[in-house]
């Protein structure tokens, strides 16, 4: 590997390029500058500085998961002066391949499943080996707005034109009673606050379910559904749900109400379900790649959600809010911090 000396980092731009120093060894964090939960300025000011002791006995204390991420850019060693190179690679702990589709190899790791999986890298992921079926499985932030916003409207359209007398429970005699037009705006509310605990018992109980090692399939599903999202956090394409298995859980949950509601307030109360679910998707991806001002609403949000993804896997399943993580006791405490 490259030699660097204390006169290289000066000849280097922080703006180009943000080298830091652990142990003797350099690590080149240029990538990582942006999405840095702490800020882009708590790093570039320590460019060409020892972090060892920040990182180690700093305000915020770095998990395990923090110094697997950090040896994935090592490029060298600090040296006084440099001498004849020695060819050395940087530590790996990979066990699958990662120049093949990844999907079908994950549910070989039995027992090694769980930890691999919890243990994130800074690469792209590639599922499928067909590009069709590739295609699919990654989607780019902008998706969710122009697929989920027209079917919202249309949805809202359809209340409008089939309102005549609001019945609930049309199909259950004891319980049918009809209601006026201004209890829509409360299905609606009724259904954002709905997305907010979907939100929280998909994230808690299905993706976060924790499938057996002796099960291929389980194993595989686990990270067709979230797995995949924590072993690569920062991959673009696969920081929002795509539109497709989203159809089915929303055609699913239509289905279960169409037996319940009527057309005005079944659609009112979808409506305002897919509205939460947007804000949802679109406030994930802001917390993995905006760049919210310190002391903010985001700001916070977003180092709960780092801490979720490099130190605490079983707490912090809130995304948009903490507030389910309340209640039911899966809050992550304030003094388990990672960077």
């Amino acid at each position: 590997m490259p030699q660097f000396t204390k006169e290289d980092f000066e000849k280097i731009s922080s703006d180009k390029q943000t080298l830091v120093i652990r142990n003797k060894k350099v690590y080149d964090i240029s990538k990582f500058v942006s999405i840095h939960p702490g800020g882009s300025d708590v790093i570039t000011k320590r460019h060409g500085k020892d972090v060892t002791t920040i990182m180690e006995k700093g305000t915020h204390k770095h998990s395990e998961n923090a110094y697997r991420w950090l040896e994935q850019h090592y490029v060298g060693d600090l040296v006084d002066e440099k001498t004849e190179e020695v060819d050395k690679q940087a530590p790996s702990s990979d066990i699958v391949n990662w120049s093949k589709p990844v999907l079908w190899q994950v549910g070989h790791l039995g027992e090694k499943y769980h930890d691999w999986v919890d243990s994130p890298v800074d690469k792209s992921l590639r599922l499928f080996k067909s590009d069709f079926v590739e295609y699919f499985s990654s989607t780019s932030w902008y998706v969710i707005p122009i697929v989920w916003i027209p079917v919202i409207l249309l949805l809202l359209l359809t209340t409008y034109w089939n309102y005549t007398e609001v019945l609930f429970f049309p199909n259950v005699q004891s319980l049918t009673f009809s209601c006026s037009i201004h209890v829509l705006p409360f299905a609606y509310i009724g259904g954002i606050f709905m997305w907010t605990f979907l939100e929280y018992a998909l994230h808690r109980w299905l993706f976060h379910a924790s499938p057996p090692v002796s099960s291929y399939w389980l194993i595989t599903l686990h990270f067709l559904l979230h797995g995949q999202h924590h072993k690569v956090p920062f991959d673009k394409g696969r920081l929002v749900f795509p539109p497709v298995p989203a159809s089915i859980l929303g055609g699913m949950l239509y289905i279960i109400l169409s037996g319940i509601l009527p057309i005005p307030i079944r659609h009112t109360l979808l409506a305002g379900v897919l509205t939460g679910y947007v804000v949802y998707d679109l406030t994930h991806y802001y917390l993995h790649y905006g760049n919210p001002s310190k002391g903010s609403y985001f700001y916070n949000l977003r180092a709960y959600h780092v801490r979720h993804h490099f130190q605490s896997p079983e707490l912090g399943f809130g995304i948009s809010s903490r507030l389910w993580d309340y209640p039911f006791n899966t809050l992550i405490g304030k003094n388990k911090k990672a960077d």
